[in-house]
């Protein structure tokens, strides 16, 4: 009965040590979230459960308690390793690049917000309360885990070859970190080893930030030697309309182009027959799926700006952005934002005569997902607006939304552009309903090319129905969807440039553009920097 006795004894804590230590290591290795993720990297073991195992082996000893600092340190410390594996995790289907921890923590504020702005009151609360209650129980649980696998580790069975395990433990932790590829399928991720990456990141900004600068003066002295009137523009008003989310995937996908391509093709006819000329290109934006005010500052600047701090240092900078030139040339510059719905000081480095916010445009309708203005409205004001009253030549930059993700609550089209009026009349007809959510964009295929078809027959009609043939316009996408839903792919857009002016579209097709509104570059495509110096370059008299 003895021996029985301290068997079931020490079967209990024994199970809770082998339980703590599956608990731990799923917390450590999980691969969430990812669209459908499954259990296969449960089975993966985490090196950094190595390392923890070793460190508690060398902390236990036969009757020890965890102590509560050392066991609070311990539970912040997985709990930091968690938090980061989701972000490094996350942001590579979204951005289709790597987390910085540097960066992309300065963004938590925008994501946050953006969330606000699109979820429902409802939604949201349910959301803070879930992640709440998830964080204070998944801590519990690694705060429970960690006492577990201390008191195993302290029984005597084990306690005398705690040395050995701490060994065979940090041997393991170095074979899986520093192993071949081959043991990639049992190998959890190395979230210290990319912690320690962003660590070098964080103490080389110095030098970082010097090289960033550097680009940015490169910039500045060739535009110093740079003519720059504008004189072959000749007075043409110019429109910049930025479509977002709009990528090379909508051409390239065949899942996107099945839609898009026809009506790609059914706007070049309409348009051609209306008088207009276009030809189009590809391009590589600074980003991908996101962060859409990089590929702002790049077609500002004619500096690729694929760093955040890279963006903050031009907003510093003596550098002339795009539209003084077009100040000094004798335009009236006007910037329409209806995405941006607070105050804005930075933007007065872009130098626009006038800015449009969200609160600029009286709308009285309902917002469409992300959008809070139709597209079609925002096009229809601001030429109401601008265009028709302009005594200078216009430069306009217009940026449309309806196409941002998640692209599941998208504005109607009204063929009757005459009943658009203050935007009341969005809230009689039916908003077009994707059942998409940002959790599973990978589901968002439909929803996209919608959204997409929608902007290119939008401003297809809206240049027919207000421009008169003498102006340029320029049709460029920010960056390609978010990777979750294209996968991995060039981080490439389209750009078109329509006109009833031959000559302007000639100096796109000197550049390497191709006839009609379906760009056929192969890759690797010029930065979206290179539309910079076109303009420039291409219609200053040298």
């Amino acid at each position: 009965m003895g021996a029985s006795h301290r068997f079931l004894k020490d079967l209990q804590p024994r199970m809770a040590f082998a339980a703590a230590l599956f608990f731990l290591n799923a917390v450590l290795s999980l691969d969430f979230p990812t669209a459908g993720a499954g259990g296969a990297s449960l089975l993966r073991l985490s090196p950094e459960l190595l390392i923890l195992l070793c460190g508690m082996c060398l902390m236990a000893g036969e009757g020890r308690s965890l102590r509560p600092w050392a066991g609070g340190l311990l539970t912040a410390s997985v709990m930091i390793l968690r938090l980061f594996h989701c972000a490094d995790t996350w942001v590579p289907l979204i951005y289709n690049r790597p987390f910085n921890l540097y960066l992309d923590s300065q963004r938590l504020p925008d994501l946050l917000r953006l969330f606000w702005q699109t979820r429902s009151p409802a939604l949201i609360a349910w959301a803070a309360a879930g992640t709440l209650i998830c964080t204070v129980f998944l801590s519990w649980g690694v705060w429970k885990a960690l006492n577990a696998l201390h008191a195993g580790l302290s029984l005597p069975a084990l306690a005398r070859f705690r040395f050995r395990l701490a060994a065979a433990a940090a041997a393991g932790a170095v074979v899986l970190s520093l192993g071949p590829e081959g043991l990639a399928p049992v190998r959890g991720p190395l979230v210290l080893s990319r912690t320690a990456e962003e660590i070098a990141f964080i103490l080389n900004l110095k030098g970082i930030r010097e090289h960033h600068q550097a680009a940015i003066n490169s910039a500045r002295d060739r535009a110093r030697r740079t003519a720059s009137g504008l004189a072959r523009l000749h007075a043409a008003p110019v429109l910049l309309i930025v479509v977002e989310s709009y990528g090379m995937s909508a051409f390239a996908d065949p899942r996107l182009s099945a839609a898009v391509l026809p009506a790609a093709r059914a706007a070049e006819a309409e348009l051609h027959d209306a008088g207009f000329e276009m030809s189009s290109a590809f391009l590589t934006s600074p980003t991908f799926g996101g962060a859409s005010w990089l590929a702002h500052g790049t077609l500002a600047s004619g500096v690729r700006l694929d760093s955040q701090i890279r963006h903050d240092l031009l907003l510093n900078s003596d550098l002339v952005p795009l539209a003084e030139y077009f100040n000094r040339a004798g335009y009236r510059t006007v910037r329409a934002m209806p995405g941006t719905l607070r105050p804005w000081p930075t933007g007065v480095f872009y130098r626009y005569a006038q800015s449009y916010y969200a609160s600029d445009f009286g709308y009285r309708g309902p917002r469409f997902g992300f959008a809070t203005i139709p597209d079609q409205y925002v096009l229809d004001w601001v030429y109401r607006r601008e265009g028709r009253t302009a005594a200078a030549p216009l430069f306009m930059e217009i940026v449309l939304t309806g196409s941002h993700a998640a692209f599941d609550v998208q504005a109607p089209y009204l063929e009757d552009w005459g009943r658009i009026g203050d935007g009341s009349v969005f809230g009689d007809v039916a908003p077009v309903v994707f059942p998409v959510s940002w959790t599973d964009l990978s589901q968002a295929v439909e929803a996209y090319r919608t959204a997409i078809v929608y902007e290119i027959t939008l401003v297809k009609d809206f240049i027919r129905r207000f421009l008169d043939g003498s102006e340029l316009v320029i049709i460029v996408g920010d960056h390609q969807p978010c990777a979750e839903l294209i996968g991995e792919q060039p981080a490439s857009v389209p750009v078109h440039v329509v006109s009833g002016n031959p000559e302007l579209i000639r100096e796109f097709t000197r550049r390497g553009y191709t006839a009609g509104m379906v760009p056929a570059q192969p890759p690797p495509h010029p930065g979206l920097e290179t539309l910079f110096w076109d303009l420039l370059e291409g219609f200053s008299i040298r």
